[in-house]
């Protein structure tokens, strides 16, 4: 018979059984004892934690008014349907107003909302204005204070004040159980409305200039005189800011909008450069409307004065280079002995090379920068250029090259390595109207910002005199003859020819007359035939004389005039436009038009706008 004692081998896989035993019991030990002494606060606080639901909601973003106090775009409430409203996480489905009425009058837990931004006037606002989107995770790491349920402003006025523009975000805290199920509300922050933004923009005028530029590429600034305030800044062509809300909207849906997609894409893909703000992003060489700094310059050193004059005898030789005026060049004629009046009133070259010689490149690049240019104007707009003011330090540090009189003679036109925006030619326009008081140009109603350049009135005087003859019989802005023209005639029928001959020249321009500058610029290589294509500049000063454009009106008829202009001489009335304005016009080169010119493209421009606000 066997014994019943364990053999050697049992005893040892008995022995085995219980070391693993032992040791499963202490690690569960030790796991208990980190859960319930070391861990134990911080797992009861998450358990505790998870207990509750934060949820983040929004009020609409503020909106943005005109001068009149009109709203120039609205936020569209968008519904949605809660398919599992007790879900931390429900799925939503886009639905109609209708659908979203029903459903609130049973249980308004069912429906939640968000909004849409709808840009009222959207192109010719586009570039100023701007446009948002929703916040994407790229957004997030650069600020993490942003939530992806609200909408972030890209580029504009959205864009700079985006922070006072969004709401500041609600919360609501729900208890839920463990199913993640939403039980009851805890607790509730409110939301709170962001700030409205109050702007000196004139959207009647701006769709009148944005129409008027007819799809060329080119810029228009229209601003008060007298304050620096903005009432019009387009750029052309321009695209669809509503695009990126229906866009969103599709997909949300789950649907294809197929037309917008397709609008979209030729938006971005436009060789055109359809988002690209050419009025305060854009460098161009100014031309001949840069010839007001020459003269105001040369003015101020005393190097000229009214009585000096200049012998034009079409070329200036200067070793083996030749520097031609443009009546020689295009029409083979000589100005003769002209003085600086004239020689604006002709935009003529031999008069402009000789007077920045004189000046000194220096000097000249000094009243330059006075006037703004060389600098950000310090508009409340992202992505406003400097612009370039070249001088002999400048070119040395850049190339290693000397300066040479060949460069001076460029610069005093307006030429050479010079650029500078369509908002900084407006400024330097709104500084010589404003007898030398520069105003930063601003975006907000009521806000100024200006100060004295210390410039010789007599000299302002003489420049604005010059620049009333440029828009009359013998100057170059002829698409503007016809309307002083018939301005002049109507003031002398008012006051009298003797009382209207002894007003000066800013009296007449107050009066409701246009006083401006034509330029074209060349810019890029010389082709074959040795020319090199050009934009055309116009920028001008011209007075609302408020009874006379009235009554003009009455004369032809309100019921002739169309609903925004009714709208617009009503606001005219209660004295809520500027009593003068500056509008500076830009039209680019393109593939079409290679060679612009201030008086063929660009004065025509102004003269349509003219016409929109006085009937004239």
């Amino acid at each position: 018979m066997k014994s019943r004692s364990f053999s050697e081998r049992d005893q040892k896989k008995l022995f085995a059984f219980f070391v693993i035993f032992f040791v499963i019991f202490c690690l569960l030990l030790l796991r208990l004892v980190d859960l319930q002494l070391v861990r134990g606060q911080e797992l009861a606080k998450l358990a505790e934690q998870n207990r509750y639901f934060s949820k983040k909601y929004l009020l609409e973003r503020a909106l943005i008014f005109d001068r009149f106090q009109q709203p120039l775009l609205k936020n569209r409430p968008n519904y949605y349907l809660l398919t599992d409203q007790d879900q931390l996480y429900s799925q939503q489905q886009l639905i109609d107003y209708d659908q979203a009425l029903s459903l609130i009058a049973t249980d308004s837990a069912q429906v939640t909302q968000d909004f849409s931004r709808v840009y009222l006037y959207p192109q010719a606002l586009a570039h100023v204005l701007g446009y948002v989107t929703g916040v994407t995770a790229e957004d997030l790491l650069v600020n993490q204070g942003l939530n992806f349920a609200e909408q972030f402003g890209r580029t504009g006025l959205e864009a700079y004040f985006d922070t006072p523009l969004r709401s500041k975000l609600g919360t609501e805290v729900f208890e839920v159980d463990a199913l993640g199920k939403k039980q009851q509300l805890i607790s509730k922050t409110e939301a709170v409305f962001g700030n409205s933004l109050s702007t000196s923009l004139d959207p009647l005028l701006s769709e009148v200039a944005y129409k008027a530029l007819a799809d060329k590429k080119g810029a228009v600034v229209i601003m008060d005189a007298k304050t620096g305030q903005v009432l019009s800044l387009l750029s052309s062509p321009s695209f669809d800011p509503n695009l990126f809300e229906e866009l969103r909207l599709a997909s949300v849906a789950k649907q294809k909008n197929t037309a917008a997609q397709q609008e979209m894409t030729e938006q971005l893909t436009d060789d055109r450069q359809l988002f690209f703000n050419r009025a305060v992003s854009g460098n161009y060489p100014p031309g001949s409307v840069f010839k007001v700094v020459t003269a105001l310059a040369a003015l101020e050193e005393g190097v000229l004065d009214a009585s000096s004059t200049v012998v034009d005898e079409g070329i200036l030789e200067v070793g083996d280079y030749q520097y031609a005026n443009w009546y020689y060049t295009q029409y083979g004629r000589v100005e003769g002995a002209i003085n600086i009046v004239r020689a604006l009133v002709r935009s003529n070259d031999i008069f402009f090379y000789k007077a920045a010689e004189l000046v000194g490149p220096q000097k000249l690049a000094d009243y330059s920068r006075l006037l703004g240019l060389g600098q950000p104007v310090g508009i409340e707009l992202p992505s406003e250029t400097s612009g370039l003011v070249p001088d002999p330090v400048w070119k040395e540090a850049r190339s290693g090259e000397k300066w040479f009189l060949g460069n001076t003679y460029h610069f005093g036109i307006g030429q050479g390595d010079l650029l500078v925006s369509p908002l900084q030619i407006t400024q330097v326009f709104q500084a010589i109207n404003n007898n030398g008081v520069l105003c930063r140009a601003t975006l907000l109603l009521n806000q100024q910002d200006c100060h004295d350049l210390a410039l010789h009135q007599e000299n302002l005087d003489l420049i604005n005199q010059a620049l009333l003859g440029v828009a009359q019989d013998g100057g170059t802005a002829f698409p503007l003859f016809d309307y002083n023209r018939l301005l002049s005639a109507t003031l002398k029928q008012r006051l009298g020819e003797e009382a209207f001959n002894q007003l000066s020249a800013q009296e007449k321009i107050r009066a409701g007359m246009i006083a401006g500058k034509t330029g074209t610029s060349e810019f890029g290589s010389a082709n074959q035939q040795g020319y090199r294509a050009t934009h055309a500049w116009f920028s001008s000063a011209v007075g609302l004389n408020k009874q006379l454009i009235l009554d003009h009106w009455q004369t032809l008829g309100l019921e002739t005039a169309s609903p925004e202009q009714e709208y617009w001489l009503k606001a005219l009335e209660n004295d809520l436009l500027p009593e003068e304005l500056i509008i500076t016009v830009l039209v680019e080169s393109d593939g079409e038009v290679v060679y612009r010119e201030g008086s063929a493209d660009a004065a025509p421009i102004v003269r349509e706008i003219l016409k929109w606000m006085t009937g004239f």
